[in-house]
């Protein structure tokens, strides 16, 4: 149960609680009778300091059981003035509260202040006061109805936002007062009215504290809902998808995204049945462990990344219905904080500490190494911002590390904070002992230590990042030594026990962007720069991955020897001592472990996607496959049938959904078999004597609306959707699609509106 505030009875009230008291043990037998115990007592607390709230009481019993009660009188403001500053209070400007059809106010909110502080706030309600001639009175005349007691927050509490949380907090808990009564000037709950108390402090930083304020007009009932504080004025905003704005307070400072999300929520309370619940990534709203890790690099400051992999992970859970408004809750929460470190790191700062502490903030490693590397004035200022750093950039990277050891960039930073604050002898032991560090780790990270300590003869350290690329592979039993670039120069001796194989490559990541063959490449390069150009000095293990007949994969793991370079063909030497594929048939691509995710969305039925949460337009859908259908066939159908017989006809066809365009909606794969089509139309004999290119599989998208967005039936004639997999630096899913023997990627483009 919330706490309420105590209520100041009024003066002209207290010579009335005798004749009441009794009445309060006949609202306890009342409630009691209807099992009602806990509740009786909260409307005994209230009632006791508050009669008039006898008022909002009556409105829930029946005429026999409802109190007696007594009216305040009506007062001018000149009285109500009066009579405050004989008590040594000063009365405020009052602000409407409810207002009639005509937008004329019917009852007003007042602050009390004593000592230029706000200690009070009244509530009136307006009367139509008539004088002796039976006219409307020409002041306008207040029913007191209500009121609340307000005292200030305490200093610790204010200033807790500008507080170090590893340091103690020296501020005393002498209350701070509040100034201001200001109604919110953006859209809020339409439950009741909303106002905020405001104070302001001075302590380094402009700190703005207050409380806000509630008033339930079925109830006349007023609450001191939230303590708050912050160096800008709370809002309230739609942070939360679906559902009424939340309050939103923003504590940030010195570049460290902070905020506060507060959803209204329902409260057991009679009088005012509301209350803020904050927003918490305290505790994982799903049971998963991936889901876990994304709270956990959350929680470290890592926000970004934090939003990818749930946005991530969302997409996967809504197709079997189990993303939950409290995980959309948490998402959203995070979501906010990492536009705010987005912005930041987008910016240009001045200084290069600040620039690279925003880059830090916002997960982008390889860029902060940059930055740090770009000139020694900037080494040495960011070699202090390391020394003083009190666990901010040392917590993202132990969490970072935590959640994925295989990350160079960030071992880099682990390394470059253990050598600001210790020695590189301490940075070289504590990267040594982080897993799968590998030699080329070590080498490639020392180059920065020495930074560190004044040595810049190596200039710029050109930054390492993960080897990859995607190619062709083919199996070779003959190798010529002479148009290869070794790393090292043992001999490339082909064995009766391994496999060699010729990877083609058609894309490379260089550690900034993809490269597309055909490559523009300076052929004098040596093979040490193109080992760093495609990151194989990270990891020059590759996959083999091969699909076998029905669409299942083998992967083979070949380790690159040497590179080659004809014209802008660029090709790798790799081998491997798994048994070799002999199926001819098989479709063969190579990449690295780092290039993608495969992903794998839930397959169901045609007819099934009439009953997904997320409305899909079905019968836009229909028609159009119908007819990209009837391509296939012999002797195509003119007509279109109703929805119900092509549902009949195509309902088990398999669908696979999942959101490929960013856009929050999913959309609508199938991937029809020649045999699924065959199944269709019932036309296995002519199936046989169809050309080739019509024998394969073709793959279809729609849009939610039912708009096709990808076509093999027609548009994207030659082309087999292969597998559908998540790029590391793209936020959408891409299409692996073949032509012949050659492989691309194809992501949703917004601006162009179709796959490139």
């Amino acid at each position: 149960m919330p706490q309420r505030p105590y209520y100041k009875v009024p003066i002209s009230s207290r010579n009335n609680k005798r004749n009441w008291v009794g009445t309060l043990a006949r609202i306890t037998i009342l409630l009691s009778a209807g099992g009602l115990v806990a509740s009786s007592a909260w409307l005994i607390y209230g009632l006791f300091f508050n009669p008039k709230a006898i008022a909002s009481l009556n409105q829930l019993l029946p005429p026999w059981a409802q109190l007696p009660s007594s009216q305040e009188p009506t007062q001018t403001l000149t009285q109500i003035t009066a009579e405050l500053s004989r008590q040594g209070k000063i009365a405020g400007e009052p602000l409407p509260l409810e207002v009639n059809a005509n937008s004329q106010p019917k009852s007003v909110i007042l602050p009390v202040r004593s000592q230029n502080q706000i200690v009070e706030l009244r509530v009136y309600r307006i009367t139509d006061v008539k004088n002796l001639l039976n006219q409307p009175s020409r002041e306008v005349h207040y029913q007191f109805i209500t009121q609340v007691d307000v005292t200030g927050l305490e200093e610790s509490f204010v200033v807790a936002p500008l507080v170090d949380p590893e340091t103690a907090d020296t501020s005393s808990n002498r209350p701070l007062p509040v100034t201001e009564l200001r109604r919110f000037d953006n859209t809020t709950p339409t439950q009741g009215m909303w106002f905020y108390l405001w104070g302001q402090r001075q302590r380094g930083h402009t700190i703005t504290y207050g409380q806000i304020v509630h008033y339930n007009p079925d109830r006349s009932y007023l609450s001191l809902m939230l303590p708050w504080t912050s160096p800008t004025q709370p809002q309230w905003q739609q942070a939360i998808a679906g559902g009424s704005p939340e309050l939103v307070i923003d504590q940030s400072v010195d570049l460290e995204p902070r905020l506060q999300v507060y959803q209204v929520k329902s409260a057991n309370f009679i009088f005012d049945p509301l209350q803020l619940e904050p927003v918490s990534i305290a505790e994982p709203a799903l049971d998963s462990r991936d889901y876990q890790n994304a709270l956990l690099i959350a929680r470290s400051g890592l926000w970004t990344p934090a939003e990818k992999w749930l946005q991530f992970i969302k997409q996967q859970r809504q197709k079997h219905q189990t993303w939950s408004s409290a995980a959309q809750a948490q998402l959203d929460f995070i979501r906010l904080h990492a536009e705010k470190a987005q912005k930041q790191a987008n910016q240009t700062w001045a200084s290069p500490s600040q620039q690279v502490l925003t880059l830090l903030i916002d997960g982008r490693w390889g860029e902060a190494l940059k930055v740090f590397q770009a000139s020694p004035t900037n080494t040495q200022e960011i070699a202090t911002l390391l020394e003083t750093d009190n666990g901010r950039i040392g917590n993202r990277v132990e969490v970072a590390l935590r959640v994925n050891p295989n990350r160079t960039e960030v071992k880099a930073w682990g390394a470059l904070l253990k050598g600001a604050q210790e020695s590189r002898r301490s940075a070289i032991a504590w990267l040594k002992q982080q897993p799968q560090t590998t030699a080329a780790d070590v080498a490639y990270i020392q180059r920065f230590l020495k930074r560190l300590e004044g040595d810049f003869s190596s200039n710029k350290v050109t930054p390492s990042h993960p080897s990859r690329f995607v190619g062709t592979p083919q199996k070779m039993t003959k190798v010529n030594p002479a148009q290869w670039l070794q790393i090292d120069q043992r001999p490339l001796q082909v064995t009766e026990e391994q496999t060699w194989y010729q990877i083609q490559l058609n894309a490379y990541h260089d550690g900034n962007t993809w490269q597309h063959a055909p490559f523009k490449l300076a052929p004098s390069k040596t093979a040490a720069q193109y080992w760093q150009q495609l990151g194989l000095n990270s990891d020059a293990e590759v996959q083999i991955v091969s699909w076998l007949p029905g669409g299942h994969q083998q992967i083979d793991l070949a380790v690159v020897k040497a590179v080659q370079l004809q014209g802008s063909t660029l090709k790798l030497l790799a081998v491997s001592d798994a048994f070799p594929l002999f199926d001819s048939a098989a479709r063969q691509l190579a990449l690295t472990k780092t290039t993608l995710q495969w992903l794998q969305p839930e397959t169901i039925t045609l007819s099934d996607l009439t009953q997904q949460p997320q409305p899909i337009e079905v019968a836009e859908i229909l028609p159009k496959l119908w007819q990209e259908l009837q391509r296939r066939k012999p002797n195509p159908q003119e007509s279109v049938p109703n929805v119900e017989k092509m549902l009949q006809q195509l309902g088990e066809l398999p669908v696979q959904l999942i959101d490929l365009t960013g856009d929050g909606t999913i959309e609508v794969i199938m991937t029809i078999s020649p045999q699924e089509i065959a199944a269709v139309h019932n036309f296995e004999h002519s199936l046989v004597q169809t050309q080739n290119n019509n024998s394969r599989s073709h793959t279809i998208i729609f849009s939610a609306t039912g708009k096709i967005i990808y076509n093999e039936f027609s548009g994207a004639s030659g082309q087999t959707v292969i597998a559908i997999a998540a790029l590391e630096d793209d936020q959408l899913p891409a299409l692996l699609v073949a032509t012949g023997k050659n492989y691309t990627f194809k992501s949703w483009s917004p601006q162009h509106q179709r796959f490139k």
